[in-house]
């Protein structure tokens, strides 16, 4: 489930920072843009600390066989 779900919530978290910055810029008068950043950025920082846990349980310390 994370192998999908990490770069799902990085995807949605770059388009809440986009989207964030627009309405920021085009609606000087709100904050709400600015809060749509900060949400935007939180997914970011999540799915990549989600996909560094995912890749920390699924690799193997060993990859080559002992003798």
């Amino acid at each position: 489930m994370g192998r999908w779900l990490a770069p799902l919530m990085g995807v949605l978290g770059l388009l809440a920072l986009v989207a964030g910055v627009a309405w920021a810029e085009l609606d000087e008068g709100s904050m709400a843009g600015v809060r749509v950043v900060g949400a935007g950025a939180l997914l970011l920082v999540v799915a990549g600390g989600l996909a560094a846990g995912v890749e920390g349980l699924t690799r193997r310390r060993h990859p080559l066989p002992r003798r």
